[in-house]
């Protein structure tokens, strides 16, 4: 599972070589079940789970149950997977994944006092394997907690807190950069200003794409986390950044040929030519964005939230600085064609800082080096599956967003301008709902992949009442500071009346829902639901909301309120429908499949050691 010793090394000099007398099991896929079940050990000693159930016995002789490897003799897996689905055979697998999950941790905690062992007495270990079982974490985030931990409902308040609250910094630091971008170029003219907007607009679509990528990995790798296999979430980081760099390609070339498109939209040629010349050189730096935005993903699964925000406080003022040097500067600057410059250099910093996160602070436990390129290439349907849906839900409320400033240009210049302001209050203060969503799923995805029922839907209760309480502050600061808001934006009195009249109370009661519905994605995504969230959102906006604020504003004449009234039934429809789906959840399904997924890739990821 190495490139070969070198690279390994070089990539991760702290692993440990597979200790010597380990079984190797193999995925055994009996005919009669066309699914995934295990066999373990060679030749004669080799068995299933199928030769269990057929023989009627179980095995118990001592070299059995001194082996850890072996299968657990104190119970079998159902004859078939669509067994399972009654009632009492769901019980018995749930208890059999905990059985598993106590082994690997048996396992891994003899296996670590021999290297603890061999550490002490001076005897070099370390060789070309990648394979490195690591079960300590720190106290707050071990395995065994994840297992066994009774949790309640103000312990879960706490870690939802805390976890949140350096992700909402983040969010509010990278939604900035893109104001950075505006203000510096702004100050060129207003063809560049224009252009520069278009073009931040096109990448905030497109990386948008990306974001919903990595929200796989919100599954993947939390449920792999809450079950142990450490190494699984190496695979799966670098299997989404290669997924991921491979769908740029075709987002890449329409970035280098968006003159040929834009020139159909927008009828000066040179706004269409600074917007293209801004995106060609934004692609160098999009792969560095794909990068960091799956390693927060992935040291957001081990529970580590600071490090987005540590490098963003580093690179931020770094961005600013670089951004004003390349445009303004008399003697090096480059004018226009600096701010993507710095921006694309900017993106590959910020994923060099998080690489050196991992590496010498925290987060190195669950890096096993690089893979193989036949190994990333594997299971992409997976990826596909959690994926496709993570980005629909995160791309229609953006291109909503965009449509309804479309719509709003048709009205005139002051409600445009209101628009686009309201726009910007909102898509700002979803960022904190927005952190909230991201840690309760992590928090909920340990839990299911620890099989830990009860600290699941407890996490899931405190986080659904989290997601109510910031979307009401929300609220509450919308129509308190309905003026000062609307000042930001401009001095004209039109505009701000249009503003306040919009924020007092219509925008703001939509932020509960708007908030309550965020939170509620990021549920989902533990639960490895990601497809109900993404065909409620696509209905909802599309089918229902969009349509509806198109005929309430241009053909009843409500013009920005009906756009708002229309978008914010959307929000209404999406929030309750996903808070129905949450409060139904079959917890033994979800438990079940989570199960399922992190036993059988590990078996799989086995085979190829």
């Amino acid at each position: 599972m190495v490139l070969f010793e070198s690279i390994n090394r070089l990539a991760d000099p702290n692993t440990g070589a597979g200790l010597t007398g380990s079984r190797r099991r193999r995925i055994f896929i009996p005919p009669s079940t066309k699914r995934p079940l295990f066999s373990y050990g060679e030749g004669e000693d080799q068995r299933s789970f199928l030769s269990l159930i057929e023989n009627g016995s179980e095995f118990g002789s001592e070299q059995d149950v001194s082996d850890t490897a072996s299968v657990s003799t104190s119970r079998s897996l159902p004859d078939s997977l669509s067994s399972a689905q009654a009632s009492e055979d769901q019980e018995s697998f749930h208890s059999w994944l905990i059985e598993e999950h106590h082994r690997r941790m048996s396992a891994a905690t003899s296996d670590e006092d021999d290297l603890d062992h061999d550490h002490i007495f001076g005897e070099n270990i370390y060789g070309s394997g990648r394979r490195r079982t690591s079960l300590k974490s720190s106290t707050s985030y071990d395995l065994d907690n994840f297992m066994n931990l009774k949790t309640n409902y103000v312990i879960e308040m706490k870690v939802l807190l805390r976890h949140a609250a350096p992700l909402i910094v983040t969010f509010i630091l990278e939604h900035l950069f893109s104001i950075v971008c505006l203000i510096v170029v702004g100050k060129l003219g207003t063809k560049e200003l224009a252009a520069v907007s278009l073009a931040t607009m096109t990448s905030t679509i497109t990386f948008g794409i990306f974001e919903g990528t990595a929200t796989a990995l919100d599954t993947l790798c939390s449920q792999a986390y809450g079950a142990g296999n450490y190494e699984l979430m190496s695979i799966y980081v670098q299997r989404c950044v290669l997924f991921s760099w491979v769908l740029f390609v075709p987002c890449g070339l329409l970035w280098w040929f968006s003159a040929s498109i834009l020139q159909f939209i927008i009828d000066d040629d040179i706004v269409v030519q600074l917007t293209s010349q801004f995106l060609r050189i934004l692609i160098v730096g999009a792969p560095g964005y794909i990068v960091f935005e799956n390693g927060k993903r992935f040291l957001q699964a081990q529970g580590i939230f600071e490090a987005g925000t540590g490098v963003l406080f580093i690179s931020a003022p770094i961005n600013i600085c670089l951004s004003w040097f390349l445009v303004w500067n008399k003697t090096y600057g480059l004018g226009y064609i600096g701010a993507p410059i710095a921006t694309a250099l900017n993106f590959w910093f910020m994923s060099f800082l998080l690489v050196l996160y991992v590496r010498y602070i925290d987060g190195k436990k669950c890096w096993y080096g690089l893979a193989k390129v036949s190994e990333l290439l594997t299971d992409w349907s997976q990826f596909a599956h959690l994926a496709l849906p993570g980005v629909i839900m995160i791309e229609s409320e953006y291109l909503a967003y965009e449509i309804m400033t479309l719509f709003a240009s048709y009205f005139g210049t002051k409600p445009l301008a209101a628009q686009s302001a309201v726009s910007s209050i909102a898509s700002l203060s979803y960022m904190i709902p927005f952190a909230v969503s991201i840690a309760a799923s992590t928090r909920i995805a340990h839990f299911i992949g620890g099989q830990n029922m009860d600290g699941a839907i407890i996490a899931t209760r405190v986080a659904m009442l989290g997601g109510f309480v910031v979307a009401s502050v929300n609220c509450l600061i919308f129509l308190t500071f309905k003026k000062q808001l609307a000042l930001i934006f401009t001095n004209d009195a039109d505009v701000i009346g249009l503003i306040e009249n919009l924020l007092d109370p219509l925008v703001a009661v939509l932020q509960v829902f708007d908030g309550v519905a965020c939170v509620d994605s990021g549920i989902l995504r533990a639960q490895g639901l990601q497809k109900i969230g993404g065909v409620i959102n696509l209905i909802a906006y599309y089918a229902f909301a969009l349509p509806l604020a198109l005929i309430l504003s241009k053909n009843l004449g409500y013009g920005l309120v009906g756009l708002w009234i229309g978008i914010g039934s959307g929000m209404v429809v999406i929030s309750l429908s996903e808070t129905f789906f949450i409060l139904f959840s079959d917890w033994d399904q979800i438990l079940m499949q989570a199960g399922l997924l992190n036993d059988s890739d590990e078996e799989g990821d086995d085979e190829s050691v």
